[in-house]
């Protein structure tokens, strides 16, 4: 398991992307409580408040959130937005090529990155090869920086790249550069975009997985966006205005939620035998966009449920009761004086 920042900062903030350093912080001690020591960080930490859009960095900002993780945490991932992907490749190659060489100069042990496509709008399927095109560049360009670097594309709600068609053609496309640097990062909760054919995809392209996805999982009845026939209008918390998150979000929970329905039992058994993981590891990222109770529990839930159902261990692989004192331990009281 690995932790995926987001996951931890969006909550109870004045706005769904905080990525300043003190969220991050938090983020990768509630990681490490459960004993997950890896982490993924998006590209908005490099810059969290936009003061530096020609050089991409702000440098002091940066430098804070790195001195602030604790000793034990690695971070050996990022998440690239879309920016003018689509709409002008070129600016977009220029820009994530910048972010790259931040992020590689400034994280040592960062190995992977995955790449979110283009925006429902930005692009469709016909442009498809071209972007992936793009991408091939971009995992060559990092492959340079930092050899055995990979690039992974991540399905999406509300991209070009949601329906099992448009994920089709991105995953035949990534097949044909035969790159080994560009691979397929699924997200296991919007691979719901591609509806009935979910398996099916998953199935025929494994083994493009080269060892890194996102861990997600879905509740339909909350998302009208979404959701579908299944959605529930008595049921949709975020339409409570003491809730944070709507629409795209509102239907990704804690993976173990009773009601989820994403089949992680056949996703993980299709992983275990189809993905080629360069080092032997498969590593998922547990992601919950929006938490309702206190991340710390999310994560912990989540871990628990990963671990005794599917699995699925952390690189400290503590027991149940381990993690569970990890999480509720009280801060040493100061001496009496």
């Amino acid at each position: 398991m690995v932790g995926q920042v987001i996951t931890c900062t969006n909550y109870t903030t004045s706005r769904l992307f905080n990525f300043n350093p003190e969220p991050v912080r938090a983020a990768a001690e509630n990681f490490l409580a459960c004993g997950i020591t890896e982490i993924e960080i998006p590209q908005g930490v490099l810059d969290p408040e936009g003061r530096f859009p020609e050089e991409g960095i702000d440098s002091a900002t940066l430098e804070k959130t790195i001195a602030a993780l604790p000793p034990e945490t690695k971070v050996v991932a990022s998440y690239l937005g879309a920016s003018t992907l689509g709409k002008d490749n070129a600016a977009y190659l220029g820009s994530q090529k910048q972010a790259v060489s931040h992020l590689i100069e400034w994280y040592p042990e960062l190995r992977y990155a995955m790449l979110h496509p283009a925006w429902k709008g930005a692009a469709d399927v016909s442009q498809i090869p071209r972007i992936v095109e793009t991408y091939a560049k971009l995992a060559e360009y990092a492959e340079s920086r930092r050899p055995g670097f990979e690039m992974c594309f991540h399905n999406h709600y509300d991209t070009c790249g949601e329906t099992a068609k448009q994920v089709r053609t991105f995953l035949k496309a990534i097949e044909k550069t035969a790159m080994p640097s560009l691979r397929w990062g699924p997200d296991t909760g919007h691979c719901h975009g591609m509806g009935e054919e979910y398996l099916d995809v998953f199935e025929e392209y494994a083994h493009l997985i080269s060892g890194y996805f996102h861990i997600k999982a879905r509740v339909p009845a909350f998302d009208r966006l979404h959701g579908g026939e299944d959605y529930v209008k008595e049921r949709d918390i975020w339409s409570n205005p003491a809730e944070i998150g709507d629409g795209l979000y509102a239907g990704f929970v804690n993976v173990g939620d009773p009601e989820i329905v994403t089949p992680f039992e056949d996703v993980f058994r299709i992983i275990r035998e189809k993905a080629k993981p360069t080092d032997g590891v498969v590593r998922g990222a547990m992601e919950i966009d929006i938490p309702r109770q206190h991340p710390r529990l999310e994560v912990l839930c989540a871990t628990l449920y990963l671990k005794n159902v599917h699995g699925v261990e952390s690189e400290m692989a503590l027991s149940n009761d381990e993690i569970i004192e990890r999480v509720f331990r009280k801060p040493a009281r100061p001496p009496s004086r």
